[in-house]
């Protein structure tokens, strides 16, 4: 085909408004990225969550949403109930929090987990981070789906090819990573130290009195509209890949003393540096116990904890304590 052929063609799917799908596709499919909730490389999950509430429907019906509640977004996400989610509602917003900041490193750096129920039931959010809880910044996100027709409340037929960083672009139990290189450049945010990520839930409507756009000044076009209490994205859990590394020698790493252990009414903790801060976890990933270092040696009373494995950390250390 000569070079002109090519412009024309290239002129002809850009005022026609056709999209060409660049991104990767449903989980099964070749190059897919998905994380599922499982994968090894994951370290950690978010140990706060607040969501503050947008609507069942923005343009004409001012409840806002209610179902789950913001702890459920707390620890691993959900590989299979679809009930086990928290709804922000349209233009409802959710902010974590983390026991050890996210940090830059090889691939992606964290995922977000939503409840979809199929590879073509896409509800969509924004995903932005934070150094200090007050100055963010979002992810580029590119929504390509047209927006000639108006996604229904319940369609599954969108195509996870024509977006990109845009949480919940995946099936239940398969998170969207991030990776926070491409903010390297960003200002008023360390890309080494991301102590809050927040979601912003996309409306979805075409209605461009309502709706929201991506990086491009595309409409996000998502099912519209969910007139529920489960209305708007579906929050499932965030997952840490890469952490901040702590300042921690290695002589303390092998001074750290856990007794007795298996333990019932309390721990001894023996070998911690004063003033670093320390949590226990479930194996859900939920923060049971946390706190200062008082001192080099203390103990922590368990006599609370249900039976079972916990996990300690402090910086790059994690010790394994048994409840009797």
């Amino acid at each position: 085909m000569k070079t002109s052929s090519l412009l024309f063609l290239s002129l002809f799917i850009l005022t026609a408004g056709i999209s060409v799908a660049q991104f990767d596709g449903a989980v099964g499919t070749a190059g897919c990225k998905a994380i599922q909730y499982n994968d090894s490389r994951i370290v950690d999950w978010a140990t706060g969550c607040t969501v503050y509430r947008g609507y069942y429907d923005i343009a004409s019906n001012r409840t806002r949403a209610s179902f789950g509640s913001d702890t459920v977004a707390i620890g691993m996400a959900t590989a299979s109930n679809t009930m086990e989610a928290v709804s922000l509602g349209d233009s409802g917003v959710a902010v974590l929090t983390f026991a050890t900041p996210i940090a830059n490193g090889e691939g992606p750096d964290f995922a977000v987990y939503e409840n979809s129920f199929g590879d073509g039931f896409l509800e969509l959010a924004f995903v932005e981070v934070s150094s200090d809880g007050q100055r963010y910044v979002r992810f580029p996100a590119t929504s390509n789906t047209p927006t000639s027709t108006q996604v229904g409340s319940f369609a599954n037929n969108m195509d996870p090819t024509l977006m990109n960083n845009l949480a919940g672009k995946y099936r239940i139990g398969w998170g969207t990573p991030f990776d926070l290189e491409e903010l390297r450049d960003s200002t008023g945010i360390d890309i080494n130290n991301i102590t809050h990520v927040r979601l912003v839930d996309c409306i979805g409507t075409i209605d461009p009195q309502y709706c929201t756009y991506d990086a491009n000044g595309n409409i996000v076009n998502d099912p519209y509209p969910t007139a529920f209490n489960s209305s708007g994205f579906d929050l499932t859990g965030v997952a840490v890949i890469n952490q901040r590394t702590q300042s921690i020698s290695m002589a303390q790493v092998d001074d750290v003393r856990v007794c007795p252990n298996p333990c019932r009414h309390f721990v001894q903790l023996s070998g911690m540096p004063a003033g670093e801060e320390y949590r226990i976890y479930d194996l859900s990933g939920k923060t049971v116990i946390s706190g200062i270092c008082p001192s080099n040696s203390f103990s922590i009373n368990t006599q609370d904890l249900k039976q079972g494995v916990y996990v300690m950390k402090i910086g790059q250390v994690a010790k394994k304590i048994v409840k009797k």
